[in-house]
C-alpha cells in the first residue's frame, strides 16, 4: 500500500472503435445536484453514447387490492406524470399537460430516439423494495399474475391513469426488457423482507416465465438479474441454472465492506488481499472465479460490477492510514461526505490523502485530522476493471449509479475507452533530465502460474520533474496505462508461454523512457 499525490488529468475526445462489450448503467431518475435534469446532463457529456443498457430503478412489486403482488413505481407522479420544462427536458421542448406521457418517461423515450441502439430495461425491486419478491415468485399462479402484469404494464406500455398521464399504450416501446433484483432470496434484506426456503427454486421459476412471456413477444427483449457478489450469499441462487433464461448476470461487486464491519476495508476491490482480515477475501476477481469455475456460468452471462459511490468510516486511527483499522461505519453523517465520485474534488479540497492498495488494486481516501476513511472506485480502478472484463472475455461491465459519475461522464468514459484519461499537456524545458523507470515484480525468468493476475509494479525516478504516465506492454502490445502514482498495474489472465514485458514513462517535460525488457514463463498450472 502506498500514499499517491493526485495529479490533474486532461482528456482526450472520445475516438474509439465500435463498442463490443455491454456498459450497464443504473439511473435513479434523478441527481441530488441536477434533480431531474441529470438526462440532460447525460446527453450533454457524451455518456449515452457510451452506455449499451440503462438500468431504470425501481419499480417495486406490492400488494394490489385484491392481494396480488403486481408491480408499481414508488412514485408515479414523477415517473410519468409531472409536466418537464424545457430546462428539464433532454432535447429542450417541454411537456404539454395534455399529453399522456411525460416525466422521466418521456425522457426515456426521447433518449431512445437520439440513440437507438441503446436498450432501456426497466429494473425491478432492488434495496428496500424486495419485501413481497418472496411472494409473487410462490407459486405459478402468483408468478403468472406478476410477469404477465410487467407485460402489460411496461411493454404494451398500458399504464394507470393518474393527473390525465398513462393510458392503453402510453409507455409502449420505452423499455427493451427487465431486470429483476430480489434482494435477497432465502434471507437478507432490510427489515420487513419475506422469505420462504423455497425462494430459490421460486426465483429461477420467476426468470424460466419472464423469458419465456417475453420471446412469445420478441426474443430480443432481454432479461437481466442483479445478483449479490459476496461468498456467503452464493447460496441463494441457481447460478447454473438461470443463466439458461438470463441475458446475463449484473454482479453487484460492491459492498464487500460496510457498516456490518468494525474494520474498515475496500468495498469495490478488483483483487483479493491477503491483508484483508476477513478470511472471506472478497473481491471482483474471487467473485468472478466462483460463477466460470465452479459455478458453471459462461463468461457472457457475466458482466461485474463498480461502484460510483463510496462508503465510510469515522473515528479511524491512523495506522496504515485507516486501512483495516478499527472505525465506526457512520462517517456518510458528516458535512463532509462522499457518496458519489462526483462528490472527489470536494473531498480532496478537505485535506484527505489518496491512497492505493496494490495488492488488491483498490483506492482509499484518509484524513488524518478528521480521521475519516472512504472506500470507492477512482479511475484507474475502472480502468483496470474494464481491461479485466476484456482478459476473461465476459460479457461487459455495470456500475451503480451513473448518478454518482462527475460531470464530464469521466468513469463512463474511462470503461468506454478502457484507458484513464491521459496526459496532453506538458511543461516545456530544453534540458529536461528523462526519467527511469526499472520493472521491479515480476523478477527476470519467473515462472508464472497460466490464467494468473501478474501485478506489475515499477521503481521509477525523475531527478528534475515527476512522471505523469506509465504504459505497459506484454508482447509488444499496449495492456494499458496508468496516471497516478504509485505507477503499478495487472496484467490479466497470463496465457501459458514465454512472454516480454516493458514499461515506458513519461514525464512532465516530454521526456520518455523505456524499461529494461523483462521475460517471463507463464508454466501449465497442472
Amino acid at each position: 500500500m502506498k500514499i499517491i499525490l493526485v495529479i490533474i488529468l486532461f482528456f482526450l475526445p472520445v475516438i474509439a472503435p465500435a463498442q463490443k462489450k455491454e456498459i450497464v448503467a443504473y439511473y435513479t431518475g434523478f441527481h441530488p445536484k441536477y434533480k431531474r435534469s441529470y438526462l440532460k446532463v447525460l446527453e450533454k457529456n457524451g455518456s449515452l453514447d457510451k452506455i449499451t443498457i440503462l438500468n431504470y430503478a425501481f419499480a417495486i412489486p406490492l400488494p394490489d387490492s385484491s392481494g396480488n403482488i403486481i408491480p408499481a413505481f414508488t412514485d408515479a407522479y414523477s415517473t410519468y406524470q409531472e409536466v418537464y420544462s424545457k430546462e428539464m427536458s433532454i432535447d429542450d421542448i417541454a411537456d404539454s399537460s395534455t399529453q399522456r406521457l411525460r416525466g422521466q418517461l418521456n425522457q426515456l423515450r426521447k433518449v431512445k430516439v437520439r440513440h437507438p441502439e441503446l436498450k432501456i430495461l426497466l429494473s425491478i425491486g432492488g434495496w428496500g423494495g424486495s419485501t413481497y419478491f418472496s411472494d409473487l415468485a410462490l407459486t405459478p399462479e402468483s408468478r403468472e399474475k406478476f410477469v404477465s402484469a410487467c407485460i402489460d404494464f411496461f411493454i404494451q406500455g398500458n399504464l394507470f391513469i393518474g393527473n390525465d398521464a398513462g393510458c392503453k399504450g402510453s409507455a409502449k416501446g420505452v423499455f427493451d426488457g427487465f431486470d429483476i433484483d430480489w434482494e435477497f432470496p432465502i434471507s437478507g434484506g432490510p427489515e420487513g423482507t419475506h422469505y420462504n426456503h423455497n425462494d430459490r427454486e421460486n426465483q429461477t421459476a420467476l426468470f424460466a416465465l419472464f423469458r419465456e412471456k417475453l420471446n412469445n413477444i420478441n426474443p430480443n427483449l432481454l432479461v437481466t438479474a442483479a445478483v449479490s457478489a459476496r461468498s456467503w450469499e452464493f447460496w441463494k441462487y441457481n447460478f447454473n441454472k438461470d443463466q439458461r433464461y438470463l441475458d446475463w448476470l449484473n454482479v453487484m461487486n460492491y459492498d464487500n465492506h460496510g457498516i456490518w464491519d468494525t474494520l474498515t476495508g475496500h468495498h469495490t476491490n478488483l483483487l483479493s488481499s491477503p491483508n484483508d482480515p476477513d478470511w472471506r477475501k472478497e473481491s471482483l476477481d474471487h467473485t468472478v472465479k466462483y460463477l466460470l469455475d465452479s459455478a458453471g456460468v459462461s463468461s457472457d452471462k457475466i458482466i461485474p460490477g463498480a461502484a460510483f459511490y463510496g462508503k465510510g468510516w469515522e473515528e479511524v486511527n491512523s495506522r496504515n492510514f485507516g486501512l483495516y483499522q478499527p472505525g465506526n461505519a457512520n462517517a456518510v453523517k458528516h458535512h463532509i461526505r462522499f457518496e458519489n465520485y462526483n462528490d472527489y474534488s470536494e473531498i480532496i479540497k478537505a485535506g484527505y490523502q489518496s491512497c492505493w492498495d496494490n495488492l488488491a488494486m483498490a483506492p482509499w481516501l484518509y484524513n488524518s485530522e478528521e480521521k475519516f476513511f472512504w472506500t470507492y472506485d477512482d479511475l484507474r480502478s475502472i480502468a483496470l476493471k474494464a481491461r479485466y472484463v476484456d482478459a476473461y472475455n465476459l460479457r461487459g461491465l455495470m456500475f451503480w449509479s451513473i448518478n454518482g459519475d462527475d460531470s464530464l461522464g469521466s468513469l463512463v468514459n474511462t470503461i468506454y475507452i478502457k484507458n484513464m484519461p491521459d496526459i496532453l499537456e506538458f511543461i516545456s524545458k530544453a534540458d529536461n533530465t528523462l526519467p527511469s523507470i526499472k520493472i521491479i515484480v515480476p523478477i527476470e525468468k519467473q515462472e508464472i502460474v497460466t490464467g494468473s493476475n501478474v501485478i506489475i509494479e515499477t521503481d521509477i525516478n525523475d531527478y528534475d520533474g515527476k512522471v505523469v504516465k506509465v504504459e505497459f506492454f506484454v508482447d509488444g502490445k499496449s495492456i494499458g496505462y496508468n496516471t497516478f502514482a504509485p505507477f503499478d498495474w495487472v496484467w490479466f489472465n497470463a496465457a501459458f508461454g514465454r512472454h516480454k514485458i516493458e514499461a515506458i514513462a513519461l514525464d512532465n517535460n516530454g521526456g520518455k523512457t523505456t524499461s529494461d525488457t523483462l521475460d517471463v514463463i507463464v508454466i501449465d498450472n497442472n
